[in-house]
Parts: structure tokens; sequence; C-alpha cells
């Protein structure tokens, strides 16, 4: 993992996506002193959480939480995280939302989009939008699409000159969300700089409690 440890609360999360989305969040929560560190996607958790442990500096590291995507199964990627942070003598939370002390270090772990069965960033994104003229005019276009689009069955292979409805439908959302905004910008992670997105709406209420016990503070 090519980082340095500079800060004593890590966050860690997937992507640049996430890293510019929770820097706004933490921002918007007015928190600072919180590094965060993307790992490279779901599938790197494996690798990086025993490498980071292994670097230089993390004896000084107070508190760390882990964001992970929910996917199609929020009770198999906790697990998952669980098992990681056993496998390797680390502080395991009972469930999501939850931090846990243990040997002097602080761990949580968070399943976006939270207290959901699937999902990820986008969905929670997207429900902070309640009435935005543009997501009503998102969603007349994505019924357009489903009208006259063919969907796409696993295991099936696709038909030369066929037209596919989005396999993510969140993530197509997002992106024609996104697209019709005054200033384009090209990602979920910018728009969340850039204001689009409503942080402190409800649906946001449990994730920002979350991001505060990493500080130790309580949300109000």
């Amino acid at each position: 993992m090519p980082i340095t440890i500079k800060k004593e609360e890590l966050l860690l999360v997937e992507g640049k996506d996430e890293v510019n989305f929770f820097s706004a969040l933490l921002n918007d929560c007015n928190i600072q002193d919180v590094q965060i560190i993307e790992v490279g996607g779901k599938d790197k958790f494996k690798s990086e959480l025993p490498a980071l442990i292994n670097l230089e500096g993390f004896s000084n590291v107070k508190s760390y939480a882990i964001i992970r995507y929910a996917d199609n199964d929020s009770k198999a990627t906790l697990s998952s995280i669980q098992n990681l942070l056993s496998k390797h003598n680390q502080p395991v939370p009972n469930d999501c939302g939850e931090f846990i002390d243990k040997n002097g270090i602080r761990v949580g772990i968070y399943i976006v989009p939270g207290n959901k069965t699937e999902g990820m960033l986008e969905n929670l994104c997207l429900d902070t939008l309640e009435n935005h003229p543009v997501l009503q005019c998102v969603d007349q276009y994505l019924s357009c699409l489903e009208e006259n689009l063919d969907k796409e069955v696993d295991g099936e292979n696709k038909e030369e000159g066929k037209h596919y409805f989005p396999r993510n439908r969140p993530k197509a959302r997002m992106h024609a969300f996104i697209a019709g905004q005054n200033k384009f910008v090209p990602s979920l992670g910018l728009a969340a700089k850039k204001g689009y997105f409503n942080l402190r709406a409800e649906v946001l209420s449990d994730l920002r409690r979350f991001i505060k016990k990493l500080k130790n503070a309580q949300y109000s």
C-alpha cells in the first residue's frame, strides 16, 4: 500500500468516488484530521487491511472505520469484514454502524447504504434528492429505456446488434442526474463536493452519526 499514515483516525473506503464523497461529508460535519484511504475496490480489502496494519505509524492510530457497499447482501458483506478483522486480530464490531474498543484501538464498520439489504453509495446519494426536478426527468428517461430496451439475463449471451438496459440501474440513474446539472462533473464524488446532494438529509443521519463516532463525538 503506497501510503503514509498521517492521522490518528482513518477512514477506509473503496475508491476515488468514496474519497471525494466522504471528504465532502466530513467537511459538512465539521470533522477534521481524519485520513481517508482508498483501498482500490472491495476485493482489495483482504490484501490492503493487513498491509495497513503493518505500516510504520499504524501504532499511532487511535481509531479507524471500514466503509463497504452492501451490494446484493449486506449481511454477507458485514460477515466478510468481521472475518477479515478477526483473522488479523483486530477489534470486531458486532453490527453495521458500531464501533468497538479493544487493545488500545477503536474499529467501526458501516455498510452503505445502511439499514438496507442491498445497495451502494449511488442509492444513498439519490435518496437525498426528494422531489428534485432533475431526478423526476431522470426517472422518466429510465422508464423510456425500460420500455425500449431488452433486459440482459444472467448466463445468456448477448445478441449481436441488440441494445440492452443498463446493468447497474443506480449508477445509470446517478450519471443521468449528474448530466442534468447546470455544470457537469464526471463523477458522484465530485458532485458531492459541488453540493449536488443534500448531505444533511435524514437518510444520511445514521452515516453522519457513525462518522462522528470515529472522532469520539456525538451526533446532534
